[in-house]
């Protein structure tokens, strides 16, 4: 592949590659435990908005690993990022709002869930791209 071909699909590499890191390490480093937990019934999780610990952990786990997998493969990428938008808007601002931005330290910070936050901003406004199931099944 030619410099010249590769940053004409620079669009659709770069939708490519935000969707797989993004998508893979919401839904596996972060979504997959949600899952397990919420599996065992062990519920460690804050009541937010009112809503139970078990409801906000099934809303949590079906953003960060159903809606996770959906970026991660194209599957109405600008659809499930909205609830990955939400979830990470809720980390930061009311699970870790009393945190710092940064943890120089390891500890608790809003900054990993900024950082999702902003990413699944940049998927939601790039799409799916041509490398996507959405782009196969033909609703790019």
């Amino acid at each position: 592949m030619s410099m010249r071909l590769l940053f004409k699909q620079e669009k659709d590499l770069a939708a490519l590659v935000l969707r797989l890191g993004f998508g893979f390490f919401i839904a596996f480093g972060h979504g997959l435990g949600k899952l397990q937990m919420l599996l065992s019934g062990n519920i460690q999780f804050p009541a937010l908005f009112g809503i139970s610990p078990t409801i906000n952990l099934a809303l949590a786990t079906l953003a960060e690993f159903v809606a996770g997998i959906m970026v991660l493969i194209g599957l109405r990428t600008r659809l499930a990022s909205i609830p990955l938008m939400i979830t990470m808007a809720t980390a930061a601002f009311l699970v870790h709002g009393a945190d710092p931005l940064f943890a120089a330290t390891g500890g608790a910070s809003k900054e990993f869930a900024l950082i999702f936050l902003f990413g699944f901003a940049g998927i939601f406004f790039l799409g799916s791209g041509k490398y996507s199931v959405d782009a196969i099944a033909g609703r790019r």
